[in-house]
């Protein structure tokens, strides 16, 4: 009986040590958040600043394991930070962005995918947990660039509600 007793407390040990953070809430209802720049759903719960051309917002369910920016960023200069030269892909943003994380080893990514639209949709490990970062191509080395970080893959269902909606408002 001590054995088995041991053996439960070992393999509950080890499951509370995989799972880091909440569990995300569910991702309805949504509402729509603008600055002057852009404008994105967004699941209810997440809440924070909105300023003319960002968002800032972290989740009520882990204010302090959640965060939600979205701004309109200069491509070039991510692709130019990392070392590449202009004109480059979404993709090579997207890949750029990645490195210069990994270089101050904050993040690490694992995957891109194209969406609709010629989005280029990324997920990786952060220091602090799960990432995931978009970027919206508008005109030029102008785009819009959207990270959520979230203590675990379960955020990935906000994820899939704000990434789709991203558009430039002008």
């Amino acid at each position: 009986m001590m054995i088995r007793s041991i053996g439960f407390i070992v393999v509950a040990l080890v499951v509370a040590s995989c799972s880091s953070g909440p569990t995300a809430p569910p991702t309805a209802p949504t509402f729509e958040e603008c600055t002057d720049e852009l404008c994105l759903e967004v699941p209810n719960g997440w809440s924070g600043e909105v300023g003319d051309t960002f968002i800032a917002f972290n989740h009520d369910a882990a204010p302090e394991d959640t965060f939600l920016t979205a701004n309109v960023i200069d491509m070039e200069a991510i692709v130019s930070a990392a070392g590449g030269e202009w004109p480059a892909t979404t993709e090579d943003v997207v890949a750029s962005f990645w490195s210069l994380l990994e270089e101050v080893d904050e993040g690490s990514l694992i995957r891109t995918e194209r969406m609709v639209g010629g989005a280029i949709r990324s997920w990786g490990s952060h220091s602090t947990g799960t990432m995931w970062y978009v970027v919206v191509p508008v005109d030029g080395s102008r785009g819009i660039g959207v990270e959520i970080r979230a203590p675990n893959d379960s955020w990935e269902s906000h994820v899939d509600v704000v990434f789709p909606s991203v558009t430039a408002s002008t």
